[in-house]
């Protein structure tokens, strides 16, 4: 097997005939008669690859029928996590702040308000203009 290197496409029998970065082709195809150069070995994934290359176990993207699922919020850091899950805005720039407020309950967004007032006092950040919560 060789996995192409570069994405290209080539005319074959009138046609265009596309390979994508990453696509394994056999080591028979005709392809490689022409554009060997474009394909390599495919990188180890097993236990001898290099940590970096090595298959990670995938993500459940979906909760068991009945379970909740539970997310991590986007604009939650490990900081965050240390406090108790709380939302600083001094760790954050004006713009991420201001895109936490619009997904924010008012009472979140009076706190937050609250501490980016008593700490930076941005003027982007407290004359935002947010949609109602």
């Amino acid at each position: 097997m060789k996995r192409c290197t570069e994405s290209f496409t080539i005319w074959r029998n009138g046609a265009p005939v596309a390979f994508t970065v990453g696509q394994l082709v056999d080591d028979k195809h005709p392809i490689l008669k022409s554009h060997k150069h474009l394909f390599d070995d495919p990188a180890p994934s097993g236990p001898s690859a290099p940590p970096a290359m090595r298959a990670r176990p995938a993500e459940q993207a979906t909760a068991d029928p009945g379970q909740a699922r539970t997310l991590t919020p986007p604009a939650q850091t490990a900081s965050q996590e240390a406090k108790g899950g709380e939302f600083d805005p001094s760790e954050h720039t004006g713009p991420e702040v201001i895109e936490y407020l619009k997904t924010a309950d008012e009472d979140e967004r009076a706190r937050v308000l609250a501490a980016e007032k008593a700490s930076k006092g941005r003027t982007t950040v407290l004359g935002a203009d947010l949609p109602k919560a």
